[in-house]
This record gives C-alpha cells, sequence and structure tokens, in this order.
C-alpha cells in the first residue's frame, strides 16, 4: 500500500472522489470512515476495495466484515494489528461503527490506532452519522480518511432511478422515477431493489408496462414495504405494528433502517397535519414541500390514528429512539419494540 496522509484542510471528500482517486488506481488508505446513509454505495465500495486488495481467493482469510453494535473497539483493533494469512493485506470492514464507539476509552483507543494504522490492514469504518467533534473522527478528517456518503438528493436522485432503472432494461419514466423517489426515500438500495422488482415483473410480462401499470406497482410495492411500518400507529394497536415490523425484520430490514423511516414518516405527517389545518390544499403542500400528493394517502392512516397532539408526541419518542440506537446498549432490536409499544401506549381517557 502506496499512499500517504496528507493533513491538508480542504472540504470532505465524497463518493465520487473516492471512485476518481482510490477505486480507480488501487492505492488504498489505510483506514476509511464512509459517513451517511449511502448504504448501496457504501456496499460497492467495500466490494471493489476487496476484490482489488484481497481478491476472490483470499477473501475466506482476510476479509473481516464486523457489526459495531456485536464486538468491542479491543477486538477491532486486534484483529486489525494481526498479520493477514497467506496474503499481502487484510480488509476489515465494521459496520454501524459508531455503535461500540460510545464511550470515551472506546473512542480513544480507536483514534490511537487511526493515528498509527497497521500497513498491513484496511479498516472500513461505516456508520450513518459521524460526529466532527469526536477525536477519532477529527482524525480521520485530518488524515484524509474520512469520505461523506450521503445519497443524492432533489434532481440527481431522480436521475439516478432513470439511469438504475435503464441498466435493468426498464423504461422509467420521470413521472414513475419521482413518484419512487417521493415513497422509498433516498435510500438507493432500496430504490435498487424496487427497480429490481419493477424489471422481474416487465421480463414476466414480455412487454413493456405501461405508465399506468408501472405507477400501480411503484405504489403498491412501496406501500407494502414503507409505509406499513406507521400505516397502524394508533393507542391500542401495538400488536399490529410489531407484527409488521416482525416481517420487515424477516425480510432483513435492520433496527438501523427502521428508526429512521420511523421517524421521516411522522415527521412527514406532523408537517402534512399542520398544513391542512391552516387551510392548505394538498396541491399546495406538495409544492412547497417538494413532495407528492400520490405519497399523502400513505400517511393519512397514521395521522387520523394518532390525532394532532398524539403526532406531535410520536415525534419525540421516535428521535428518542433514534438516539438511544447510537448510544443504548440495549439490542437495537429491542428498542424497536419499546419505541412501537410506547407509540401505540394508552393513557387513563383511552387516548394519546
Amino acid at each position: 500500500m502506496g499512499y500517504r496522509s496528507n493533513k491538508s484542510k480542504s472540504s470532505v471528500p465524497s463518493f465520487q472522489d473516492l471512485v476518481n482517486q482510490d477505486l480507480k488506481t488501487g492505492d488504498f488508505r489505510p483506514v476509511y470512515l464512509l459517513a451517511g446513509d449511502d448504504a448501496l454505495r457504501i456496499e460497492g465500495v467495500v466490494e471493489k476495495i476487496r476484490k482489488d486488495a484481497v481478491g476472490d481467493a483470499g477473501s475466506a482469510f482476510n476479509f473481516h466484515k464486523l457489526h459495531g453494535d456485536q464486538i468491542e473497539v479491543g477486538r477491532i483493533i486486534q484483529q486489525a494489528t494481526a498479520l493477514p494469512m497467506m496474503g499481502k493485506v487484510q480488509l476489515i470492514w465494521v459496520k454501524n461503527a459508531d455503535a461500540c464507539l460510545g464511550k470515551q476509552e472506546s473512542q480513544q483507543a480507536i483514534s490511537n490506532y487511526i493515528s498509527k494504522p497497521f500497513k498491513e490492514t484496511i479498516l472500513v469504518l461505516s456508520t450513518s452519522k459521524a460526529d466532527k467533534r469526536t477525536k477519532w473522527v477529527k482524525e480521520c478528517v485530518a488524515n484524509k480518511f474520512f469520505f461523506d456518503f450521503s445519497p443524492p438528493e432533489g434532481e440527481a436522485l431522480v436521475q439516478w432511478v432513470v439511469k438504475a432503472a435503464s441498466r435493468e432494461n426498464l423504461d422509467l419514466g420521470r413521472a414513475e422515477a419521482e413518484t419512487l423517489c417521493d415513497l422509498v426515500g433516498s435510500d438507493l438500495l432500496g430504490l435498487k431493489n424496487e427497480i429490481s422488482k419493477l424489471a422481474l415483473l416487465s421480463e414476466q410480462k414480455g412487454t413493456k408496462l405501461s405508465t399506468a401499470e408501472l405507477s400501480r406497482i411503484i405504489m403498491d410495492q412501496a406501500e407494502l414495504q414503507g409505509f406499513d411500518i406507521t400505516n397502524d400507529l394508533e393507542p391500542g394497536k401495538a400488536r399490529h405494528v410489531l407484527k409488521t415490523w416482525f416481517r420487515l425484520a424477516e425480510w432483513g430490514k435492520s433496527a438501523y433502517e427502521i428508526s429512521p423511516l420511523m421517524l421521516s414518516r411522522i415527521r412527514k405527517g406532523a408537517l402534512l397535519s399542520s398544513c391542512r389545518q391552516q387551510g392548505m390544499p394538498d396541491k399546495q403542500i406538495a409544492a412547497l414541500t417538494g413532495s407528492s400528493p400520490w405519497g399523502f394517502r400513505f400517511l393519512d392512516p397514521m395521522i387520523k390514528g394518532l390525532g394532532t397532539q398524539g403526532i406531535r408526541r410520536a415525534m419525540c419518542t421516535s428521535l428518542h429512539c433514534d438516539k438511544k440506537l447510537k448510544s443504548s446498549p440495549l439490542n437495537p432490536d429491542i428498542i424497536i419494540e419499546k419505541t412501537i409499544m410506547e407509540l401505540c401506549r394508552k393513557d387513563k381517557s383511552g387516548r394519546r
């Protein structure tokens, strides 16, 4: 590995910088902090590094995929300072790295390693958010190990969807792409999965899906996988929401995915409810918020179930859940389940 750190102060590099520099040249850094919600591109970068640096033959011994909520920092450093087996370099990927870095001593330990990384190791730390006030993150920024993996937004996100659909031989129009973005959000992995399903349906049909068919299928898929986690939010209906959560978990959705999804849906519902109370029509609300009025029908059950005051309290509860996932030693699944029970809790009067 011939990479040399440069501690000059400049803007934080992004995914595209990583592609143009490291992935193109194969000159990999000893440490990467990939921070942001763009899980699809993070996985793609790790896979590219694995193939180029370790290779398929060496992956069995020298590629280690760890989870921050299941491992201690000491174990990560122990593996990072071990010599690779029958190879020149090992790759360690720690997903949700911030989950094991809540304590001061843990942050100090990883900071010490980052300042003097092991030359035979490529350590990739990925997290949805990185607090730039902490010493270990500052160390990553200073050494050019920090990369911003925030997903594209607005027009850039719509164009990404159109291009991703084209690669699947799916003729997805701009209107359908916008609807898909409105309903699924900026989760590129989720968007890719929906595009793959649409492409498969088109292939099975044997003919191009019409605009009407695409719109209907997109709405149905988004309703099934996204909005149903908040559709039943209502006092006394915890059992229904928990059932939805268990089903999503079986499909591979993690607490770290569901928590921001719930928070986002509740925030959108609170905004929609507030605007409607002020007498604003849905079309005007959609124009002002950059949303699609199609998506509002998925928020209506939650707004009706929680009520005006309930949805405000639900925002606080879901925000607290998001924070606990980053700091609490509890199992993430337990935190989600307790949050759902709190969101659907009845008071003495039988209302939120």
